[in-house]
């Protein structure tokens, strides 16, 4: 974190720029790559039709007259005038000065690569995350009393959510993961979310990813990739027994504290039931890391892949269970009663690893349809792209349909921004699990350049191209930067969360219910662009708006993967199944 006196001082300039103008410029504030469209909204209080907009570098300048406003006031727009400014035909790289009238002069970044700069660093928040292990940097390690975790299981019905402690004391080894957000608690499911997704990033794009933080020979994903899948293979200590979560709801009563500092530490429970939703996602994510791994660490490959196998057949007899969760008043959330997707990229995997036997039969019964949005719950898009690759038609269909949906919200519901999913709880991480999507739908033939398009709104719109005007990605090089977060540790240890993915805006009506554990003050900076359905607040008790998880760290990973390549097909991992 910033020291409170320069934050104050920084906080007073631009709410003072804020209040007095008139018109707002919402862009890219990372950079474009020259081949990237570069669509500009222009907010203003009064009508700037005819007016004159002014682009200006070294060697270029460019301008134009404003046409008529796209909309009023609405869902989307804070202001009773909204432009557009398609400056995509300037590619020479440099820096450009973006002038409009009454309004504050954006800098316009044309870069080789600005999406590559920086994919390390959501690997830094990623790193601080961890758990058990003396490789964290940056503060104390933690949670070394995982090691001997004590079993629970289910009380009645594994679907109902409900945990005894196992009557004979068992205890297992649950060191490692990652924690999920500003917890200390670790999911099964959204570990294995995470993992899976920097494994596919990887794949996209590896040429990207640097040695800069990591504690091996190993560049900073494979780094990290490794910690997860060795925690991922300890989450099935014997036939019967599979952890699905490491800590309880008891962690939400402890207050702020490092994890070093927690004391619970030696005293947390392992809840363990053959879960299919649990034990397909970790399949998944040990049999990418396995083709991941290879070459860089054959034992671990090897490791990975055969217990992917095991796992998923016995995921596959007959006394396992949908899903469970722990009931409780926070961890309720982690509930996924559909584990078809899962299932289906798990067999997909299983079918690339191990061609010879009868994976793809396995994929197609379990293919899950089209998902309602994207996220560490919704894994359809991922299992239809590699139906699609292998000829399947359910595959094509499921994907097709959940990809419509989100262009035609997009084009009907989600303008100017061309956000393609309503506003939500973590809102950001489901648009960029959208935009994944219709980015793979397009190298699918499925749909045409729209994927582009989609995608490009979600990838600026993460940048700085939104309502605030806040790039919802931590990077002090930035302007109009965020200065909190929803992160204990960060706050207590005052260091800039440096690569921190936010939650997002939110649902106003949801957000309003939640408001009264945080109640944000005002802020003249943000507050003039909240909407009759949406708000943001840079506030770091507001864990509605602002808690940065693990799943969103990888998910970003992603999107900056895919940017890098720009128009290229990407690489989905799924060249074996053609």
């Amino acid at each position: 974190m910033k020291p409170p006196t320069v934050a104050i001082c920084l906080l007073i300039v631009l709410c003072a720029s804020t209040l007095s103008a008139e018109s707002w410029v919402r862009w890219n504030q990372l950079g474009y790559r020259p081949d990237q469209p570069k669509e500009i909204i222009v907010m203003s209080d009064r009508d700037l039709a005819g007016e004159n907009w002014l682009i200006r570098g070294a060697q270029v300048q460019h301008s134009g007259k404003f046409g008529e406003s796209l909309m009023g006031v609405g869902p989307n727009t804070p202001k009773p005038f909204n432009y557009e400014i398609d400056l995509s035909e300037i590619r020479a790289l440099g820096d450009y000065t973006l002038e409009v009238p009454g309004a504050e002069s954006a800098l316009i970044r044309v870069r080789e690569q600005p999406f590559a700069e920086i994919a390390h660093l959501p690997l830094v928040h990623l790193r601080m995350s961890r758990s058990g292990t003396d490789t964290v940097k940056w503060r104390r390690p933690s949670h070394f009393g995982d090691a001997e975790a004590w079993v629970m299981v289910p009380d009645g019905d594994p679907t109902e959510g409900s945990w005894q402690r196992e009557p004979n004391g068992r205890i297992v080894d649950g060191l490692g993961g990652w924690y999920d957000a500003g917890d200390h608690i670790k999911f099964t499911l959204t570990t294995t979310y995470a993992l899976y997704h920097l494994t596919v990033a990887y794949g996209v794009a590896p040429e990207i990813f640097q040695r800069v933080n990591s504690t091996s020979e190993l560049p900073d994903v494979l780094d990290e990739i490794r910690h997860g899948l060795h925690y991922a293979l300890k989450l099935w200590p014997d036939r019967d027994t599979f952890i699905v979560q490491v800590g309880d709801t008891r962690d939400h009563n402890q207050g702020w504290r490092l994890p070093a500092d927690d004391a619970l530490d030696g005293d947390r429970p392992a809840k363990t039931a053959l879960a299919r939703v649990q034990m397909a996602s970790t399949v998944a994510a040990l049999a990418r890391g396995s083709r991941v791994m290879r070459g860089h660490d054959d034992e671990l490959a090897d490791r990975c892949a055969a217990m992917a196998r095991a796992l998923m057949r016995r995921a596959l007899e007959p006394d396992t269970v949908s899903f469970t969760f722990e009931r409780s008043s926070t961890n309720d959330f982690y509930r996924d009663p559909t584990e078809r997707d899962q299932m289906c990229l798990a067999a997909l995997e299983l079918a690339v690893l191990f061609p010879e036997e009868d994976w793809l039969k396995v994929a197609a019964e379990y293919a899950p349809g089209p998902g309602g949005e994207a996220g560490w719950a919704d894994w359809h898009w991922l299992a239809n792209t590699g139906l699609t690759a292998a000829g399947i038609e359910a595959g094509r269909e499921g994907l097709s349909a959940e990809v419509g949906s989100y262009l035609s919200y997009a084009r009907e519901s989600g303008q100017p921004w061309g956000v393609p999913i309503r506003y939500v709880w973590g809102s950001l991480a489901r648009w960029i699990g959208a935009a994944h999507a219709t980015r793979a739908a397009q190298d699918a033939d499925i749909v045409q350049r729209d994927g582009t398009v989609l995608f490009n709104d979600v990838l600026t719109y993460v940048f700085g191209r939104n309502n605030w005007g806040v790039s919802f990605f931590y990077d002090e090089r930035l302007p109009n930067r965020l200065e909190n977060l929803y992160s204990p540790t960060a706050e207590l240890l005052q260091r800039y969360p440096v690569g921190a993915l936010s939650a997002g805006p939110a649902q106003r009506r949801m957000h309003e219910s939640m408001r009264r554990y945080f109640d944000p003050p005002p802020n003249p900076r943000l507050d003039p662009f909240q909407t009759e359905s949406a708000v943001f607040f840079d506030y770091d008790h507001d864990f509605v708006c602002h808690e940065a998880t693990i799943g969103a760290q990888a998910d970003i990973v992603l999107m900056l993967a895919i940017a890098s390549r720009g128009d290229e097909p990407i690489n989905w991992g799924w060249e074996a199944l053609r």
